[in-house]
Parts: structure tokens; C-alpha cells; sequence
């Protein structure tokens, strides 16, 4: 692939994306469906090797911040997902509570950057929110639910080591011994946009047809809408309080929860029934973070000086 097509490839991420679904529904792969982290983590490592290591010293002075969104969003999309939960029976309520309780996507870095947003803090956010989520999640679940899941945190805080931390240090490792990969921004842009292509295939290739899909779509969509409601709203009223975090972070890390981990959640928890619900979820809230990123990138394009 040359380097001017890998460059252009980050502008249409959501035609791409629509593409990745037809060929999920048309010649699914079970097996990436169901292994599909090292996508997660390529994608992780893209976007690590775009961060100058030095970067990530400023976070220290943010941390009140980065730990007040990761705990307060997680708090109130769980309150989201609860009341939109109310609205379905059965397995699909207790999957889409899981939602809520779920941490940051760790695909959302890779949008942000796309979007051309701040990778560095939607990082910060994301991994307190991950371990938040590990140590929360199970306890809200009981609460919430009435029941006595099994725990969970070992394997959200494994996964997470897996996922996120080794390719991030790998990344950050590159990047600091070759700082002149600063230069090819715009191809790691590119594989950026094939990874969170390859995983909305494998996400939509694990979805299953029948009532439970539907039902699954829809609370999904409801929840997607409602969360990115509360999230625009949020970084208006971080902006008039005279925070100024770059709105994408926010909204994303609001919007975009983790679907595997809600998945792992709903399993553990409710049982295998429920954690189909994440698999529909993953699928649409990739495919609306494509679409997001592309127009935010866009308009940054044209706001962008000559």
C-alpha cells in the first residue's frame, strides 16, 4: 500500500466503515470475533508511537481532572444505562445495564487521534476509568441488579495490561528512540483507521441474529444517544467553568464504552444471555465513532490555516 493512499485512508474511516459491516454480514469470522484484542492493542501502539513521551508529564497537573471524568461519567452513564434498561426484559436489560458499567473504549484513543483530538488526556482518562470500572463494575452490578456476580477485576486489570499498557510502552519506547516518526503522522493516521475498521468487522461478525438482536439494537442506540447527550453537555459546562479540555475527549470517552468489558461484565454477572448485547453495542457505537471522527477531522480541515 503507498503512503499517499495510507494518508488518505484516515479521511473516509466512515466509508470504510460501512464497508467492514457489509463484509462482516456477508463473510463473518467467528474467530476474530471472538479473539480480537490484538486488534485493540495494534491499534493502541499506532497511536502511541504519534505521542512524544514528554507529553505525557503535563497529565500529573491534570489528574484531579482525569480522575473526576473517569469516576463521575462512569457514575452517571451506569444511571444512564439503569433507566434505559428499564425500557427491556430479560437478558437484554441486564446487558445493556452492563453498558454503563463498563470502562472508556480503548478504541476510543484511536477515533480521538483521528479526529484529530488530544490522545494524551483521552489516555489519562482512560486508563483510570479502566480501573475504576474493574473495581466498580462488579459491586454496582450486585447492587443494581440484585445479584451476586462473580469478580471481575482480575480479568478487566489483565486484559487491560495486555490491551493497553504493553503497546503503550512499546509505542511511547519507538517513538522516544525515533523521534522522525513524528514526520509520518498521516500513514499512522491511515493504519489507525484499518484497525478500528478490522475491529467493527470483527465486532459485527460476532453479532447474532434474532429478537435478542434487535432489542439489543435498539437499547443500544438509545443509550449511545443519551450518553452523548450528557457528554456534550458536559464539555459545555467543563468550557463555562473555565476548563478547557478539548470537547472530542470528553464526548468520546463519554460516549464510547468498552465493550468487551461490558461483555465480561454481563457474563460474569448475568450469565452468557446477556453479554450478546455488547457485541450489538460494540458494533454500532464503532460505527458512530467512525462517523464522528471523520466529520470532526473534516471540519478541522477546513478551519485549519492555508
Amino acid at each position: 500500500m503507498s503512503q499517499r493512499l495510507l494518508v488518505k485512508l484516515a479521511d473516509f474511516v466512515a466509508p470504510l466503515a460501512i464497508v467492514a459491516v457489509i463484509l462482516a454480514r456477508l463473510v463473518p469470522s467467528r474467530t476474530l470475533s471472538g479473539d480480537s484484542d490484538w486488534l485493540l492493542a495494534a491499534l493502541v501502539l499506532v497511536t502511541a508511537v504519534q505521542i512524544d513521551p514528554r507529553q505525557l508529564s503535563g497529565l500529573r497537573r491534570r489528574l484531579p481532572v482525569i480522575i473526576g471524568l473517569a469516576v463521575g461519567v462512569l457514575l452517571v452513564d451506569t444511571a444512564l444505562a439503569w433507566l434505559v434498561s428499564r425500557l427491556f426484559t430479560g437478558p437484554t436489560r441486564d446487558g445493556i445495564l452492563s453498558l454503563g458499567l463498563a470502562s472508556t473504549e480503548v478504541a476510543s484513543v484511536g477515533l480521538i487521534g483521528l479526529a484529530g483530538g488530544e490522545t494524551v488526556l483521552a489516555l489519562g482518562i482512560l486508563t483510570v476509568s479502566l480501573v475504576v470500572s474493574a473495581i466498580l463494575g462488579p459491586l454496582l452490578a450486585g447492587t443494581l441488579a440484585h445479584t451476586t456476580g462473580g469478580g471481575g477485576s482480575l480479568d478487566v486489570l489483565g486484559r487491560f495490561a495486555m490491551v493497553v499498557l504493553l503497546p503503550l510502552a512499546a509505542g511511547l519506547a519507538i517513538r522516544a528512540a525515533r523521534p522522525q516518526l513524528q514526520r509520518v503522522e498521516g500513514e499512522a493516521n491511515g493504519l489507525s483507521a484499518l484497525a478500528v475498521c478490522a475491529l467493527l468487522y470483527a465486532a459485527v461478525s460476532g453479532v447474532s441474529g434474532g429478537h435478542q438482536l434487535l432489542n439489543g439494537l435498539l437499547g443500544s442506540a438509545i443509550f449511545i444517544i443519551v450518553a452523548a447527550a450528557f457528554g456534550g453537555v458536559l464539555a459545555r459546562g467543563l468550557r463555562a467553568g473555565g476548563l478547557r479540555l478539548d470537547p472530542a475527549v470528553v464526548v468520546f470517552t463519554t460516549t464510547l464504552r468498552d465493550f468487551a468489558v461490558a461483555a465480561t461484565l454481563a457474563r460474569q454477572a448475568f450469565g452468557s444471555a446477556a453479554a450478546g448485547v455488547g457485541g450489538v453495542y460494540g458494533a454500532l457505537m464503532l460505527l458512530t465513532g467512525a462517523w464522528a471522527a471523520t466529520l470532526l477531522r473534516r471540519r478541522a480541515a477546513r478551519t485549519r490555516p492555508a
